[in-house]
């Protein structure tokens, strides 16, 4: 191989140092792929390359997607396939970058969608003393640790992910809020509770993101939360989930199709500034 590929935790994280980002061949990028499916989450040291190159090594992996908050505060204006991920303000004292200083909750990118991505890369630019940590749950091994019963009983139901409001409860972009209270009625798209991976094949947990207005199809609304509330419960258990400890020169990418991840808040008077970039994904299929 033209790198290496340091194993963090079996079949779920990598780290791979000094990349050869200014030598992306056919070669390089197969094997990259490779090592990407059998670690859904890759950590890149020593990474010193600009917007111009991370956009560049992201469309290897898959056409652009366009997240709609780089419509809004996370725009940049001269590369727009990179989402701004800041708090930090501009001379107006409006937002520079989008998801500012809080805690962001556990989800997949844009779950909401027809065509969910299938990677998303984060570059650190700036980073704050302390906190901003990034986490990442395993949903191959949520899938993997659920009892036969479950499993049976997950057979064949799909999540109706609504599309109105965000993580956040902001009405999202061209949105407007539901008059019914029936999270079923809401608009959005449905998807397995069990998805087959694109790449490796394999089952896994596929929950997105809010899950307090989250609904499954042909089910009653109290009996769909409870176990909506187990399913979730269980994927984020400790023995699921790793947790990056950014650093400069770190970049990380993920497999948005078999994990969740969430970030901690950090100090709002410290500056933390990322760049991220996304490439298209599947209709997820059951499986």
């Amino acid at each position: 191989m033209r790198f290496n590929v340091k194993e963090i935790v079996p079949n779920f994280v990598g780290q791979i140092e000094d990349f050869p980002f200014n030598a992306l061949d056919d070669q390089v990028v197969s094997e990259l792929r490779s090592a990407w499916t059998k670690y859904p989450v890759i950590r890149f040291r020593n990474v010193n390359i600009g917007d111009r190159e991370q956009v560049a090594f992201s469309k290897t992996i898959g056409a652009p997607v366009f997240h709609p908050r780089q419509l809004q505060e996370g725009k940049n204006t001269e590369f727009p396939e990179i989402l701004v991920i800041s708090n930090k303000k501009k001379a107006d004292g409006t937002a520079a970058g989008d998801l500012g200083d809080g805690e962001v909750n556990w989800h997949t990118d844009t779950w909401f969608v027809d065509r969910p991505p299938s990677a998303a890369i984060l570059r650190s630019v700036q980073l704050p003393p302390d906190g901003g940590n990034t986490y990442w749950a395993n949903m191959y091994a949520a899938y993997e640790t659920l009892p036969a019963s479950m499993k049976e009983r997950l057979r064949g139901l799909s999540i109706h992910h609504q599309s109105v409001y965000d993580g956040r409860g902001e009405v999202r972009l061209g949105k407007e809020r539901p008059t019914s209270s029936n999270f079923a009625d809401w608009p959005g798209v449905d998807h397995p509770i069990v998805r087959r991976h694109g790449d490796s094949g394999k089952p896994c947990l596929y929950l997105g993101g809010d899950p307090k207005h989250q609904s499954i199809v042909g089910m009653d609304q109290r009996e769909a939360q409870e176990l909506l509330d187990e399913l979730w419960e269980h994927a984020t258990r400790r023995e699921h989930v790793w947790f990056q400890e950014w650093k400069s020169g770190d970049m990380m990418m993920w497999d948005n199709r078999c994990t969740m991840h969430r970030r901690d808040p950090f100090d709002p008077n410290t500056i933390r500034l990322m760049h991220r970039t996304t490439a298209e994904g599947e209709r997820p299929i059951p499986a």
